[in-house]
């Protein structure tokens, strides 16, 4: 794991540091610091990030600055701040968690589990999923989200409208952003199940949920029973 330690104040910098290598142990790959946002974004530019950890008061600059730029990347962020406030606000634009100061070893563990899908306790999803578009960041409303479709190491999403986005992150690391309405229903689809309008069968007798829109996407069969009782089939 490749991670990335944004903080200006050397004491923290150096906590981060050395409980991120007691909790990875030999899943850290590479352990990489910045203390300002140039700092950060230039590193971000040109090496391999799979955790970004964010402090948000940065010599007076604000750490949203670079999370709203950055937002469509691969990484994860967790935000380590002391402005609790700010919580909800980062969860929205689509942080993995939010650790207060101060923390304790324990706390930033969590963080940790929960990007390696061993948490399953989440209480706070994202809203938007931020996409590159045109050259510059568009926040996505979930509401707005049908299905997402795997794309190779990145994602598609397709809004209810029909149109599509491209992002960055793989199916496997938005699961981990999105609220339980949006079920993983085959390998290669997210479906957001509040635009589903049910069931279809086709010709070669696969199943298919439907879209409200009529579009449709295949179900895999070991989520085709659940569904149907869900759905009421």
């Amino acid at each position: 794991m490749n991670i990335l330690i944004v903080e200006d104040e050397a004491s923290i910098m150096d906590r981060l540091k050395r409980l991120t290598r007691n909790i990875l142990g030999e899943r850290l790959q590479n352990l990489a610091t910045a203390q300002s946002l140039a700092e950060a974004e230039a590193t971000l530019n040109n090496s391999a990030c799979d955790v970004l950890m964010l402090d948000l008061n940065l010599n007076g600059r604000d750490g949203f600055e670079l999370l709203r730029k950055l937002a469509s990347r691969s990484f994860h962020t967790i935000v380590i701040s002391a402005y609790t406030s700010r919580a909800i606000e980062a969860y929205e634009h689509g942080v993995i968690d939010f650790v207060p100061k101060p923390f304790d070893e324990e706390r930033l563990a969590q963080s940790f589990r929960r990007i390696l899908g061993h948490d399953t306790q989440r209480t706070h999803f994202a809203k938007f999923l931020a996409v590159r578009c045109h050259g510059r960041i568009e926040l996505v409303c979930l509401d707005e989200i049908e299905h997402i479709q795997a794309d190779g190491p990145c994602s598609h999403i397709i809004k209810t409208d029909g149109s599509r986005r491209a992002h960055d992150k793989m199916l496997k690391d938005l699961e981990l952003l999105l609220p339980p309405s949006f079920e993983r229903v085959h390998k290669s689809y997210i479906a957001n199940m509040a635009a589903v309008s049910g069931l279809a069968m086709g010709p070669d007798h696969k199943n298919f949920l439907q879209f409200s829109s009529r579009r449709s996407i295949p179900l895999s069969r070991s989520k085709t029973k659940e569904l149907k009782a869900k759905l009421g089939y």
